[in-house]
């Protein structure tokens, strides 16, 4: 766990995406996502790219759940079994995660992206980068990596735009190459580009 404390503004905003999340009733609005299924999956199904063998999978920043539940179902198509564990700073979503994977309700703890202590390392781990303000950024990837990932694992970073806003997403690739992490992949959705991945071995 980091000494250093995330900024209160940024908390408060945390608990104001809450809030707007669990007043959706649809799902995929309740994961912070407006555009529908089609686009849903167009836009999220590329974290699977670096996916080639069966193991857990832990999402940073989970949401209600739907996102680990869309991952594991996309994931078995391609015959892979993904086990889905989730971490994010809302209980009430936390909460939603757990009705929605009841098999898998101890897989979700509560907790925010940088001070969170993971109980075990998972092959697999995704977060989009904005889990935590970008000055947090580089330290919080350099953890992820040391303490979160599993060794020969995979971490996931992912980064989205806005076609409403006319926001493009994060470069990520060279924003982590300007910070000294050697990706090994990545991955665009949509012209312009509306959602980027990128993964770096641990």
């Amino acid at each position: 766990m980091s000494t250093q404390r995330l900024p209160s503004q940024f908390l408060t905003q945390l608990r104001e995406l809450e809030a707007s999340y669990v007043r959706e009733s649809d799902p995929i609005r309740q994961s912070g996502f407006a555009g529908g299924p089609a686009r849903w999956r167009l836009e999220r199904e590329p974290i699977l790219e670096p996916i080639l063998e069966d193991g857990d999978i832990l999402d940073i920043g989970c949401a209600n759940g739907f996102l680990l539940e869309s991952l594991v179902a996309w994931a078995r198509e391609r015959g892979i079994s993904l086990t889905p564990f989730g971490v994010d700073h809302g209980s009430r979503l936390i909460a939603l995660a757990r009705q929605r994977l009841p098999e898998y309700a101890d897989h979700f703890y509560v907790g925010n992206a940088w001070d969170w202590t993971p109980p075990q390392r998972y092959r697999y781990v995704y977060s989009v980068h904005d889990c935590v303000p970008e000055q947090f950024l580089a330290p919080f990837v350099e953890r992820l990596l040391r303490s979160t990932v599993a060794p020969g694992g995979t971490l996931i970073l992912g980064a989205y735009g806005s076609r409403s806003r006319g926001i493009e997403p994060l470069e990520l690739k060279q924003w982590l190459i300007a910070n000294e992490f050697s990706p090994t992949g990545g991955a665009t959705v949509g012209h312009p580009p509306i959602s980027k991945f990128v993964w770096l071995a641990a």
